[in-house]
């Protein structure tokens, strides 16, 4: 098999030079030594089509997709995870359909993720989550374009550029709903003590609707969960046992819990949404396929893939960006989740 110091002989250059060409690095290259390495090596076909047509085209042609989860992580994989699942299919399809390649990295270190993304020889990165200090020093520490998903960031920062969602604006709509039909004491559930991110927003979009019914919200209006089933499963049998009557609906930030509380309930013999309304966040295959089937808050997953992939080869093309924080719109959609006897689903 030939070796780079086989094609370093042939071509008369070092194998460094070699190794800088295979792998992007044509600033360190002249164009007369870069086309003459190239030619040693699509006649030895050293490196497959694919890496030819990378070569061919100046670049690498790789868009670098980092997902920062947290903790909840080590509970459930992102593969089985129905919106982490769908929004890395519809990027690739993006990336691919644009004559890029994706590489994916998952990671529940920030560092990690920015020694990766240093490491790697890629054209641009996309990246799904973290805070606001971990995205402030992840563009500090690299000069890649990087366009982030679901992020909550200063807009004024230097090259930051995300593409979320009106995560304010879903909870205000879904809380207003509840409200209008008739529920007089909706909880809010989160898997954090203190929301932080889509979270927090939804939470804060979830206030705001109390605030425009002229209601009072109350600490216990919000529901701090455990991202770790058992956990969580005995606190909501606690829940069934002393305040199921205290509340008549219970809007979930996502609709992996409130699907997972159903099939609780279900268990448990409590009837929804005969006994308590439930509603969730997405609109994911979760709400489609439980029973009965949720309601929740839609978002549109591909628009997200597809309009963060555009912004990135925008910035990659140096073209002009018409907004650097976009946040997609929302709707509810209602199903079977709300009782009937309140509202007419």
């Amino acid at each position: 098999m030939i070796t780079i110091k086989d094609l370093a002989k042939i071509a008369d250059v070092s194998p460094t030079t070699v190794s800088n060409v295979l792998n992007g690095r044509f600033q360190k290259v002249s164009d007369e030594t870069l086309a003459k390495v190239q030619a040693v090596i699509e006649e030895t076909n050293y490196v497959s089509n694919m890496g030819g047509r990378l070569l061919a085209n100046h670049g690498s042609r790789i868009i670098g997709v980092i997902i920062h989860y947290n903790r909840s992580r080590l509970e459930l994989s992102i593969a089985q995870t129905p919106f982490h699942s769908e929004l890395i299919g519809f990027l690739e399809e993006s990336i691919r359909n644009n004559n890029y390649y994706m590489m994916l990295h998952t990671s529940m270190n920030y560092e990690e993720s920015i020694r990766m993304a240093s490491a790697w020889n890629v054209e641009g990165l996309i990246v799904l989550g973290g805070n606001a200090n971990e995205i402030e020093s992840f563009l500090k520490a690299t000069d890649i374009p990087v366009v982030f998903i679901d992020s909550y960031a200063d807009p004024q920062l230097p090259n930051y550029y995300n593409v979320g969602l009106a995560d304010f604006e879903g909870a205000r709509l879904m809380t207003s709903y509840l409200i209008e039909a008739g529920f007089n004491k909706i909880g809010f559930l989160a898997d954090m003590v203190i929301p932080d991110g889509v979270d927090a927003e939804r939470l804060k979009g979830f206030q705001q609707a109390y605030r425009e019914h002229q209601l009072a919200y109350q600490p216990d209006n919000f529901i701090s969960i455990d991202y770790r089933k058992a956990v969580r499963h005995q606190m909501f049998e606690q829940f069934i046992k002393k305040d199921l009557n205290t509340y008549d609906a219970l809007f979930f930030a996502s609709d992996y819990y409130a699907v997972d509380t159903m099939n609780l309930f279900l268990d448990a013999g409590i009837s929804v949404p005969e006994q308590i309304s439930i509603t969730g966040f997405d609109n994911n295959i979760l709400s489609e396929q439980s029973r009965p089937r949720l309601t929740t808050v839609s978002q549109n997953i591909l628009e997200k893939g597809q309009t963060a992939v555009e912004m990135l080869l925008k910035i990659i093309r140096a073209e002009k960006i018409e907004a650097n924080n976009i946040a997609l719109p929302v709707e509810i959609v209602k199903r079977q989740s709300v009782s009937s006897r309140k509202i007419d689903v």
